[in-house]
């Protein structure tokens, strides 16, 4: 038998078998695990394969004014704020002095306003917001500068004091960047809408991250915590892909009145109700952009697993917690391609399945707030995703 003395003379040529073994290893790995792996060792964490262990960004979405339609994009800078141009306009309802939004109807218009951005590097402002009406050839498209210069600034009125979720609010009344335009952005809106609005900026007077949001600042690399442009909670919402297909799958089981089944606890309250139109033909699509998302990912091996992240990252090392679930309004009920809402679906189905916090026990969750880390970066679609702290997040019972 061979003593480790009799080895000693063979220790050079062992350790290069042991080289060259674990490169061809390694090389029959796909890179993204590797990159995975050794941005897990730099971090210092483990590699969570219970949620999945290919997560990726499949979608990037901003909706540069509040409510109107959201577009999608291959990558976008962000800051504590949240992505690079996400809710930086708004309209202000001028009769209520508050947000006008398509959660009711007096601003579902909202959802067929379509804004564009344009890039011009050699511009001064950087190019401009494009705002098209594509249901409505009538109403005039604009457009509107998307960095304006500080002397533009100092030409805009501030409107102050109009109420978002409860706290007064300031923005710049935003003038066209066309200057032979005969009517302003505003006026324009006001004849879509059919009632008195102001499209208003976002000043760059702080708005704090939402009060019942459960956060702890001294996570984050910036003082202060976490601010938000004109986003009701805060900057990100993180949802996945899994999470949207287990819920059409439930909106249009419960839309056929398919309760034999027991799926998730849908159950009839009255006999066997009628078949809502979801169901009827051809079922409709249940649109991610309904929920509206910031960050989509691909790659959750269970529906919802993204309930139990608590911090994600990049490889790279963009950071952001993940403090709470999003409760859900009835802006989820309009459908995004029509602007028309469904008096029924999703809402009455989701809260069949998904009345699952005790912070929001008489509404339905769907994704993830997401608060940055670091005071800005890039997301980019195809970016892995590590959850390098998870725990079981508790959920209510729907008996």
């Amino acid at each position: 038998m061979s003593t480790l003395e009799d080895l000693q003379p063979l220790r050079p040529l062992l350790i290069l078998a042991i080289g060259i073994t674990s490169v061809f290893i390694l090389a029959r790995v796909p890179v993204g695990t590797v990159q995975r792996l050794f941005s897990a060792i730099r971090l210092g964490n483990k590699v969570d394969t219970i949620h999945g262990t290919n997560i990726r960004i499949s979608r990037i979405l901003v909706y540069p004014i509040k409510s109107c339609a959201g577009t999608d994009l291959l990558n976008s800078a962000y800051d504590q704020e949240g992505l690079e141009f996400d809710r930086k306009w708004m309209i202000v309802d001028l009769e209520k002095n508050k947000q006008l939004s398509a959660r009711d109807n007096r601003g579902i218009k909202l959802v067929r306003i379509f804004p564009l951005i344009k890039r011009d590097p050699s511009s001064p402002t950087g190019g401009v917001l494009e705002v098209t009406f594509p249901d409505s050839p009538e109403t005039q498209s604009f457009s509107i500068p998307l960095n304006p210069t500080k002397e533009q600034l100092s030409t805009w009125d501030i409107h102050d004091g109009f109420d978002l979720w409860g706290g007064s609010n300031e923005g710049y009344v935003v003038e066209s960047a066309d200057s032979d335009s005969l009517e302003t952005p505003s006026e324009i809106l006001s004849g879509f809408v059919g009632r008195p609005v102001l499209l208003v900026m976002k000043t760059p007077a702080p708005r704090p991250l939402a009060d019942d949001v459960p956060f702890d600042p001294t996570c984050l690399s910036y003082p202060g915590g976490s601010t938000v442009r004109y986003s009701d909670f805060s900057p990100f919402l993180i949802v996945s892909d899994a999470s949207l297909e287990d819920a059409e799958a439930k909106v249009w089981s419960f839309a056929r009145g398919d309760f034999e089944r027991k799926i998730a606890g849908c159950r009839p309250e009255d006999g066997v109700p009628q078949i809502n139109a979801w169901a009827r033909d051809d079922p409709k699509k249940l649109l991610m952009t309904r929920f509206r998302p910031n960050v989509v990912v691909d790659g959750v091996d269970k529906p919802f697993g993204e309930d139990d992240w608590q911090e994600i990252v990049t490889l790279a090392n963009h950071r952001f917690v993940l403090p709470a679930r999003c409760p859900r309004c009835m802006f989820p009920n309009v459908d995004t391609e029509t602007g028309v809402r469904d008096s029924e679906m999703p809402n009455n189905a989701m809260m069949q399945y998904r009345k699952v916090d005790a912070a929001a026990p008489s509404k339905y969750c769907f994704g993830m707030y997401m608060v940055p880390v670091e005071t800005s970066g890039v997301l980019t679609v195809g970016d892995q995703i590590l959850v390098s702290r998870s725990s079981v997040n508790p959920q209510l019972t729907n008996d």
